[in-house]
This record gives structure tokens, sequence and C-alpha cells, in this order.
């Protein structure tokens, strides 16, 4: 059987496009960024940080997001980002994501590739994928906090992923978790010499990227982008906005809510599909 969260990378990467991979909280956002990719007729990838599932729990979970995907007409997948905790990486795989992200970036590297295998091959043996990271990503995404990157380079890259048997990999190009403080300089060349390989690349820290860069990035071989930042920032944006006008009623304010994760979200997923080269 297929599975869900590599045939939608495949398909991108023949196309030349990306997958945006949207960081979600609760079944309002889940949903926003369902109906921003079913408008658009694009697949998509629901993830939460490690932090969301030991909230809510994997099943909890799994179950918005079934609920949000059903009878959208499109391919959504669910995966789990930035994941340290073996555990929580096994219970999710038990549970049915399609995919778990295992970060022992900041281990060296042999161990980095231990801790990441030992994941793999329990995932893969339940037709669950796997995504890895190379090099420390600096920022702050929710628990995981880097105060300075590490960049990635092309052949220790290339160890990782033969021998961890990640199906994905997001190196260190430097792209940042959070806000930008200033363009990031990024490592076009290590993205295009992986794009040429027998990999799926992953592009994290998407949020405050220009339509420009993204446009690059793809181009060259990035097939899965991640936008949290902007989407958290979107909602709590929003609510602060209605609270502030008062509303009388719960599902007017939900609604403003969810319309504006949905436009924000379907800006990106234009770029990132080549619908658009700006947002």
């Amino acid at each position: 059987m297929a599975n869900t969260f590599t045939t939608i990378l495949d398909q991108a990467k023949e196309k030349h496009i990306a997958v945006g991979a949207v960081n979600i909280f609760n079944y309002l956002s889940a949903r926003a960024a369902v109906e921003a990719a079913r408008d658009l007729g694009v697949n998509l990838i629901l993830q939460t940080s490690s932090g969301t599932v030991e909230h809510f729990g994997a099943r909890q979970i799994f179950d918005i997001v079934d609920a949000a995907r059903r009878d959208a007409g499109i391919m959504v997948a669910l995966h789990l980002d930035h994941c340290r905790s073996t555990e929580l990486g096994k219970l999710c795989v038990d549970t049915g994501w399609d995919a778990v992200m295992m970060d022992f970036s900041h281990l060296p590297l042999e161990e980095n590739i231990a801790r990441t295998l030992e994941v793999a091959q329990y995932a893969h043996a339940k037709g669950t994928a796997i995504e890895g990271e190379i090099g420390v990503i600096s920022g702050v995404e929710e628990e995981i906090t880097a105060a300075e990157e590490v960049k990635a380079d092309y052949d220790e890259t290339m160890e990782f992923v033969r021998r961890s048997r990640v199906d994905a990999i997001a190196p260190a190009i430097g792209t940042a978790h959070g806000v930008y403080h200033g363009v990031p300089v990024l490592n076009f060349d290590l993205v295009e010499r992986l794009g040429k390989e027998d990999t799926r690349v992953v592009i994290h820290g998407g949020s405050g990227l220009s339509a420009e860069a993204f446009g690059k990035l793809i181009a060259l071989g990035g097939c899965k982008i991640n936008i949290s930042t902007v989407v958290k920032n979107t909602y709590m944006g929003r609510i602060r906005e209605l609270a502030a006008e008062s509303p009388d009623a719960p599902i007017p304010f939900d609604t403003a809510v969810q319309k504006a994760v949905y436009e924000v979200v379907k800006s990106h997923l234009r770029v990132f599909s080549g619908l658009s080269t700006s947002f």
C-alpha cells in the first residue's frame, strides 16, 4: 500500500512544485488549511508539533485531521514535526499517522543516524514514512529552540540519508524557525545538488521567506515547505482584532478566524504550487 506522504512528495517533485506542510493546532486551523488546498486543487500535508500531540493525544489529533480531510477530494497526509522522543514518534506510527519527523540534529552525526534509523525501521515496518534533519536550523519552533545554526553540507547529508533510511531530508540551508530578523543567506547550491539525488528535500522555516526565494528553492528541488509561524500569528492576530471588537456570538468569531487562516495558507499554497509568483 502506497504511503500518502511519500506519494504526495513524489508527485510534487515530478511536477517541479512543492507541497505545503502546514502546522495546525486544532480543528479550525486544520479545516482552514484543507479548504484552502481543496479550493486550489492541490495536495497538502498537515503537521503538528510534539507539544500539540502531547496536549491533545495522538489519537485525538488523528481524528481531528481525519474529520477535516474527509471528502476533501485531494490527498492530505498527517505528519509529526520535530519530534525528539522515540516513544512519541512510535506512538504516532502506531496510531496511523502517515509520517513522522525525528529530529536528533542537535546530537553528533553518528547518534543522529542511529536514533533516526531506529524509528525509521519501526515506521517502515508499519507503512509509515519518516523525515530527518541534518545540521541545525536556528530559531524557535514551539518546544524546539536553537540559538545558532549549523549548516549542512552535501556529503554529510547524503551519508545521513543513506544510513538513516529517511524518506525525506530537511537540511539546514540558512532558513530559520520563527520570525526572520533580516534577509537570510540561503544555501541554494546544496538544495540544487540534493534536488538531483533520489531523495525528497524539505525546507523548514518557510514563514517570512519571499515568494522569489520560495520559487528558486522549489525550482532547485525543494518539494516540501513547512509553514508554521505565519499561520499561528495570523490565527492569534485575528483573535485579538475580534476580541477588541467585542463580538457577541462564538460562531461568527470562529468563522472569521478560520477565514483569516484560510487566506494566508491559500496565498502560500498558490506560490508553492506554481499558481502565483507573489503572495
